[in-house]
């Protein structure tokens, strides 16, 4: 049984998009789509990390995972395509999503069409992304990572911002972006990839979290 949160909003989106174009003018497979939209919006089917939770979606609608994850990903094509990449990627490192061994990263990126975004901003770089460990499962090599978050990055300047900010003997080994960002990587692998799950020493991070550091450099103010 599902109980909506906002029943009049999800009944008059429902009815309005179902006579937009005449009763008889939405096919089956496109009115499942838009109710499992509706019913994402709504917050239904949502975990405590804001992901969704793909089990429930299954036992709730009584359909296989595989047909679950095809759905929402013709949702987040037809109906969230614009949806910010980076937004997502923070989103997923400030959850804790990842995993870090050596010289790999595996992040965890349950939505289907984000995952593709990902797969295909790593191919036009060069890079090669390994989804074999599972199917929402994303890893890349430190080094794409780098490269990753450079060319996301582009031409603005928020990084001359942040080293400003930062204490003097940082400011003498980060002192442009591709040293920030270089920085930024290699702690973030020094930092979360120790055996005991616990932080180490470091510097850069010591100053200003990865999180906060990404929301910084990407953000639109």
């Amino acid at each position: 049984m599902i109980n909506l949160n906002n029943k009049p909003n999800f009944t008059d989106k429902f009815l309005a998009k179902l006579l937009e174009n005449g009763f008889d003018f939405m096919k089956e497979k496109e009115l499942k789509i838009y109710i499992l939209y509706l019913l994402l919006e709504d917050g239904q089917f949502v975990n405590g990390d804001g992901d969704i939770d793909f089990h429930e979606v299954s036992l709730i609608l009584k359909i296989s995972e595989t047909k679950v994850r095809n759905l929402i990903y013709e949702v987040e094509l037809k109906y969230r395509y614009n949806r910010n990449f980076v937004e997502q990627l923070i989103f997923i490192i400030d959850t804790g999503k990842y995993e870090v061994s050596e010289d790999k990263i595996k992040f965890a990126v349950h939505n289907p069409l984000v995952k593709q975004y990902f797969e295909y901003e790593i191919r036009k770089l060069g890079g090669i992304s390994d989804g074999s460990f599972a199917k929402h499962i994303v890893t890349i090599s430190d080094k794409t990572f780098e490269k990753l978050l450079l060319n996301l990055y582009g031409d603005s300047t928020k990084a001359e911002k942040i080293i400003s900010g930062l204490p003097e003997h940082l400011q003498q080994k980060v002192t442009d972006k591709e040293s920030l960002i270089k920085e930024f990587v290699r702690e973030f692998g020094k930092s979360f990839s120790n055996t005991s799950g616990e932080r180490s020493a470091n510097l850069l991070f010591d100053v200003i979290d990865p999180v906060s550091l990404l929301k910084k450099l990407f953000s639109d103010d």
